[in-house]
């Protein structure tokens, strides 16, 4: 059987690797759906990157799972770094800038990288985890173009995201919706919102809904010891009596974090509980952070019960999902939702919003209310902290839940509508079939 030759866009992989920044979910779902591609003996796989500030480029593909940087490199980045010391004063910020500056030099001129001559006749498809398609595969007609829709939350949500223009790249890539391009939703919800704000550019029946599925590194792990030399990393002591309550994403306003806090701090208050604290793991917006601080500053007396952890290391939250009471999320609007995905696989009970794509991921295994709710938001802390019944049984409905979602499932829906479109076969190859 003659292999698919796919020319992947890895611009968000190269992009985080170059910077050490911004391993969200967009680069997991990039680096998950290339390593599916790899592991698939039809597909022969080239890397691309459309970064406009890299030079299009075809790299090897030992490189990118080795233990070192990507050593495919050509025209690095340095400009993103010169540009954040412009905007900061902090002399430790402006030192760690320069050393990764440095960085990136020294791999230019060790490894010699050039850019290689793409030939678009040598491949079937292109396919790209996020952007737009670049315009050197839109002037070529005979390759067939795949691309993953997330969500398009800056435009629903406008008020959410003021500092966002018209350079920004979901702007970019509304603007070059096609009905000719094939699209992989990630839900229903995100599907239904394309259509909604670009219903002349698109062909429904050439978007198709493929659920995204978390890490097999999550899975239910308790252990007080552990979590205890977890925790210390972090700075934190933990007492034998300490509980807490655990919330993972990014400190944006959309996340709606401060208002779970508040709610929080309520049920302890409303029920003179003193044994329990919020942890709260994740990066941050910077423009939102200070005012989300200066926010919390009005509940000083407790605010010995707000845990920031900061960024999370990946081999580190499995173990704060896993030995949680609860895990909350209660996010304004998603386009798919990993980390109540993420905390179900791990073994502890979700509370989460109604809203979007949510209740696709969670079902009925989690407690599902409106995301501003306060009165249900502490009914719901309290179910779950006052009944270990009750924990037990969302934590068995979560597992249970989550082993609906894999990245093998997602890739042989992907890997389906591709081999068809390309082979243009009335019948699927059996070997290829979703389960």
């Amino acid at each position: 059987m003659k292999k698919i030759n796919v020319l992947f866009d890895y611009s968000v992989i190269l992009d985080v690797e170059i910077s050490g920044e911004g391993r969200a979910g967009i680069y997991m779902v990039t680096k998950n759906i290339l390593q599916q591609f790899i592991n698939n003996e039809i597909f022969n796989v080239t890397l691309f990157s459309s970064n406009p500030k890299i030079k299009y480029f075809a790299g090897n593909l030992p490189y990118l799972f080795s233990n070192e940087e990507l050593k495919n490199r050509c025209n690095y980045n340095i400009n993103v770094h010169h540009n954040k010391i412009k905007n900061t004063n902090n002399i430790f910020i402006i030192v760690w800038r320069y050393l990764k500056i440095l960085k990136n030099k020294l791999y230019f001129f060790l490894f010699n990288i050039k850019e290689q001559n793409l030939n678009i006749d040598n491949y079937d498809i292109f396919f790209s985890p996020v952007y737009q398609t670049p315009d050197i595969i839109d002037n070529y007609n005979k390759i067939k173009t795949f691309i993953i829709l997330h969500d398009c939350i800056p435009v629903l949500k406008d008020i959410l995201y003021p500092k966002v223009n018209d350079d920004f790249w979901l702007f970019r890539l509304i603007q070059k919706l096609n009905k000719e391009t094939y699209y992989f939703c990630v839900s229903e919800c995100t599907k239904n919102d394309f259509l909604k704000i670009a219903p002349s550019q698109l062909e429904e029946s050439k978007m198709i809904v493929t659920p995204i599925a978390a890490s097999r590194v999550f899975f239910p792990k308790y252990s007080r010891d552990i979590l205890g030399k977890v925790l210390k990393k972090y700075g934190v002591k933990l007492n034998p009596e300490d509980k807490y309550i655990f919330s993972f994403s990014t400190i944006e306003p959309r996340k709606n974090i401060f208002f779970t806090i508040k709610c929080f701090l309520e049920f302890i208050k409303r029920n003179k509980i003193d044994n329990i604290s919020f942890y709260l793991g994740g990066g941050q917006w910077l423009d939102y952070f200070n005012q989300f601080l200066n926010s919390l500053s009005e509940f000083s007396y407790y605010r010995n019960k707000i845990i920031l952890l900061g960024y999370i290391n990946d081999e580190d939250v499995n173990i704060l999902y896993s030995n949680s009471m609860f895990f909350v999320y209660l996010s304004q609007y998603e386009g798919f939702g990993i980390p109540p995905l993420e905390a179900m696989q791990a073994g502890t009970p979700v509370i989460t919003s109604n809203n979007s794509s949510l209740p696709e991921v969670v079902g009925d295994a989690a407690i599902t209310i409106t995301y501003n709710d306060e009165e249900a938001c502490i009914k719901a802390f309290e179910n779950l902290y006052f009944s270990e019944e009750l924990r037990k049984y969302y934590i068995e409905k979560g597992i249970e839940r989550a082993k609906l979602f894999s990245w093998e499932k997602t890739f042989d829906k992907m890997s389906n509508v591709i081999i068809n479109t390309v082979r243009n076969q009335d019948e699927l190859v059996d070997t290829y079939l979703a389960p």
